[in-house]
């Protein structure tokens, strides 16, 4: 008897579905796709429950009769590709005739269309077994699609969805994307019966892009045209200097899909050359117009795969466009102050006091005791599971200072106790196997002597020169403290004096305010002021305030992001991603305060010789190897 057996329909609907299906968005996404090639000037967008339970997508387009929109619902029904050689000059969005019949296999769906010149129009719907029925029904010309209980009849899919904060930053993040490459059509969000985006059709890029990311991301652009040969590349690239930790915020649409490409990716790279950040992107919205014989958008049913003919030529462009922005940029910025003087002085040569006014920033030094930096005391010693949760505050010994090395997996009291275990379960233990302490013997600095390349504190202890990675350092501390607060549920904070605005992409407020309580517990206060505004009342208790509260935010939102919601009280993956984002990176300047109050909150740590991610945190040059080094022994 043969094994080998035919699917059903329904079954490999179902299957077909998780390549196209991943998530809401993924619906958004394919329905807005729709509409934008249905020749729509409005499209409206209406989520409910973070798109579980409703997802509807309301456009002006041409609409389909009664025999159109029963075949669009047929696998592979689709009115963009008719033959094969249609494949090499794909200009829709839409074109595998998947999308539609996907949807409707794992939800409740029903369809809406009237074309202009109709007397009425046509109402399909199908049930979870495939049951697809019709009639007439009224409304206004175009469509509209209703796509309910999404993944009702596939519960492990629907297991593993994100938090509905996370589900709706995706589901923004998708539809500011359409917006953004199409600025002639007005599209409107519309989260839980409120407004969350609503962008006319001004055909205005700029305008777009500050709607949609906010005034200080526009200021901080570089607009661009650059035309070689058969491509053209247009759209905004960051200032030097405005960075984000993930390549996230490089958008990248080609004849207005939007898509990744690492062809374009190391364009960009190249194009900033010695202008980029390591281990940091710089912001791009690029646009490039090319040949559709040129680029294959069959590679994945998503579609943000693409393939170019000529890879080479596309980097080439793409990093000749870039630095070219960046030229012209250095050269009006070399030319700004004789304008500027020009302009603004007068005739005694002093600035007008209304535009220092006008300038002026506050800024203020909180003392010491209003705000302490990071007490001695109060730092957790070893302690069980259960007394983490009790939020348990008892002192741990100082590692000794006889010059003892421990383990890789022990860490030596002072007191002549059996070592301390560190176990990867642990939550202050390394999340990676950590390097020896030998490095260090366990002799903490008394004094600061200086500072190399803003990355490495040279201390004097009794021993000899120990040199202290500020990254490493800072990393750790707000590592602890952001378990200590997790495990009481609330962190040190300290009260901003005068409350600051951030802007912030309309996507990432959604996901800060969606995740306020875990904020909380890190210590930021924020509440939103409309828009693409939040107000900050407060931020953790860190040594190192100098980073911009914007850039902080954004990059810890960031790991949010791409590490999904904590379900556990203490967890340390987050905790330390976290704490890699709050931290004073390498090359940061420091004023001698900082670096003192760095030094003190490292000496105060449970385990201060070694970063989360298992890096040490300090090496010591001792004055034995510094005598054999010059030859004294």
């Amino acid at each position: 008897m043969s094994r080998i057996k035919i699917m059903s329909r329904t079954l490999a609907s179902r299957i077909a579905a998780g390549e196209v299906i991943e998530r809401p968005a993924s619906v958004v996404k394919e329905l807005v796709e729709n509409s934008i090639d249905a020749g729509a000037t409005e499209i409206t967008v209406e989520i409910e429950r973070a798109g579980s339970r409703l997802i509807a997508v309301t456009d002006n387009g041409c609409g389909m009769d009664h025999e159109d929109a029963m075949l669009a619902l047929q696998q592979h029904g689709t009115s963009k590709l008719l033959d094969e050689k249609d494949l090499d000059h794909i200009m829709t969005l839409g074109f595998r005739g998947e999308a539609l019949p996907s949807i409707a296999s794992v939800s409740k769906f029903s369809l809406f269309t009237r074309q202009p010149e109709a007397p009425d129009g046509i109402i399909v719907s199908c049930d979870i077994d495939g049951e697809i029925s019709s009639r007439p029904g009224g409304g206004a010309p175009g469509t509209r699609i209703e796509v309910r209980d999404l993944f009702c009849n596939l519960p492990a899919r629907k297991k593993f969805l994100k938090s509905p904060a996370t589900e709706e930053h995706h589901i923004e993040e998708v539809f500011s994307m359409m917006a953004l490459a199409h600025v002639e059509i007005s599209f409107k969000l519309i989260i839980d019966k409120r407004i969350a985006l609503h962008t006319p059709a001004t055909g205005n890029l700029s305008y777009r892009l500050r709607e949609i990311f906010g005034k200080s991301f526009v200021d901080n652009m570089l607009f661009f045209e650059h035309t070689e040969g058969d491509l053209f590349l247009s759209g905004c690239i960051a200032a030097p200097g405005f960075t984000r930790p993930s390549r996230r915020d490089q958008r990248v649409f080609i004849n207005s899909r939007p898509v990744e490409a690492q062809a374009v990716f190391r364009g960009i790279k190249e194009g900033y050359a010695t202008l980029a950040e390591p281990g940091r992107y710089n912001p791009v919205v690029l646009f490039l117009e090319m040949p559709p014989e040129d680029i294959d958008v069959n590679v994945h049913p998503a579609k943000r795969e693409v393939r170019f003919k000529a890879e080479y030529t596309i980097s080439r462009a793409i990093a000749a466009a870039v630095s070219g922005a960046l030229r012209r940029n250095g050269e009006e910025k070399r030319s700004k102050p004789d304008e500027f003087a020009d302009k603004f002085l007068t005739a005694s040569g002093k600035l007008p006091l209304s535009m220092i006014m006008d300038a002026a920033e506050i800024s203020y030094n909180p003392i010491r005791e209003e705000q302490p930096v990071l007490p001695a005391e109060g730092i957790i010693q070893n302690f069980t599971p259960e007394e983490i949760s009790a939020g348990t505050d008892a002192v741990i010994p100082d590692v000794p200072e006889n010059g003892k090395d421990g383990t890789e997996e022990e860490f030596f009291p002072d007191n002549g106790t059996a070592p301390i275990p560190v176990t990867p379960s642990h939550p202050l233990s390394p999340l990676v196997k950590p390097v020896s302490p030998a490095a260090f013997s366990g002799v903490w600095p008394h004094r600061i002597i200086g500072v190399i390349d803003n990355t490495y504190i040279l201390t004097e202890s009794s021993c000899g020169l120990v040199l202290i990675d500020q990254h490493a350092a800072h990393e750790r501390i707000m590592f602890e403290k952001i378990i200590s607060g997790m495990t009481a549920g609330k962190s040190e904070c300290q009260r901003l004096l005068i409350p600051e605005t951030v802007e912030l992409p309309r996507s990432m407020i959604k996901l800060l305010l969606g995740n306020k309580e875990l904020f909380e517990s890190l210590g930021f206060e924020v509440e939103s002021a409309g828009g693409t505004t939040v107000i900050v009342s407060s931020i953790p208790l860190t040594p190192c305030t100098h980073r911009s509260i914007a850039d902080w935010l954004h990059d810890m939102l960031d790991e949010l992001l791409a590490n999904g919601t904590s379900t556990s009280a203490v967890d340390p993956q987050f905790a330390a991603g976290a704490a890699c984002k709050a931290a004073v990176k390498a090359h940061d300047p420091l004023p001698p305060e900082a670096l003192e109050a760095l030094l003190s909150g490292l000496k105060a740590c449970r385990q201060g010789t070694l970063c989360p991610h298992g890096r040490p945190t300090m090496v010591e040059l001792s004055i034995k190897e510094l005598e054999r080094r010059f030859g004294r022994r």
